[in-house]
């Protein structure tokens, strides 16, 4: 077992990250963890019976290297018109903090540690309801954090909902989720013979899907919820998925940088296909 965490140590830390984006703005030694792009845009059509496709498009803007705001904006045609829904959410820094305030004033307040990453928050939403949640990080041998642990604990005082990742398997990670008293594990993984480096910094969609970290999608963006994983997730699964047989692969298209423009997602599950397309822009 300690050979095998040796080796996905190394291997996390051994593929090293780059761009070819302007990064004069960055500081030498920002005390934060970087992202090397000003802008990370995502936007996929969601169609629905009945209902016309709808475009959401979200938008991650940094500057010196550290997210500033998030814009999410929903567009749709009915009736001959567009239809434009537009939601921003702000992040402000201060000592050893992050506070990100989203359209409707719920406000999260990350307490980050000396390298900038958050090591608990408070989520304070309109409605008076109080999330509080702990991290926890996988340090590979380059300085890197990665998310290991998220846990939710509500008003009551009482854990309701976690995610533990697992890194010590090669080229695997293995996802547990715990809601109330539900489990569920997932393994994802990448190509043994094609592994991709993740050089556009992008998070794991599943991860930033799953509740409840879907409440932190800001903070995994903006870094201070771990580093992005090195490697370009290319396949999930349940890990017993013996009834449904259910798998997730990921295809992906790059420009002329080597920087991804889109994710193809195919889900097969008790015989039926699902199909997602995410397209990136990247700047």
């Amino acid at each position: 077992m300690k050979k095998n965490i040796l080796i996905a140590l190394l291997f996390i830390g051994g593929l090293a990250a780059c761009s070819d984006s302007d990064d004069s703005d960055i500081p030498d030694n920002p005390g934060y963890p970087v992202t090397h792009f000003s802008k990370i845009e995502l936007s996929e059509v969601k169609t629905e019976k009945a209902t016309p496709p709808v475009t959401l498009t979200q938008t991650y803007a940094y500057k010196a290297g550290r997210l500033t705001n998030f814009t999410a904006i929903q567009s749709f045609v009915a009736g001959g018109e567009t239809f434009k829904i537009e939601n921003a959410t702000s992040v402000v820094y201060g000592d050893h903090q992050a506070v990100v305030t989203d359209e409707i004033n719920t406000v999260s307040t990350y307490t980050l540690d000396d390298n900038g990453y958050a090591v608990s928050c408070i989520r304070k939403e309109m409605d008076g309801k109080i999330r509080s949640y702990t991290f926890d990080y996988l340090i590979n041998t380059e300085g890197k954090y990665f998310l290991k642990n998220i846990t939710e604990t509500l008003d009551e005082n009482q854990p309701y909902s976690s995610i533990n990742i697992d890194y010590s398997s090669y080229r695997t990670l293995r996802i547990t989720q715990q809601v109330n008293k539900s489990e569920q594990t997932y393994i994802a993984g990448t190509s043994t013979t094609n592994e991709i480096a993740n050089t556009s910094e992008i998070p794991y969609l599943f991860l930033t899907d799953l509740y409840p970290l879907s409440f932190h999608s800001v903070a995994i963006y903006g870094k201070f919820l771990g580093d992005a994983y090195n490697t370009l997730i290319t396949n999930l699964r349940p890990e017993d998925n013996s009834e449904s047989n259910e798998t997730t692969t990921y295809k992906y298209e790059f420009d002329g940088r080597g920087i991804v423009t889109s994710c193809n997602e195919m889900t097969k599950s008790y015989g039926d296909d699902y199909k997602r397309t995410i397209k990136y822009t990247i700047e």
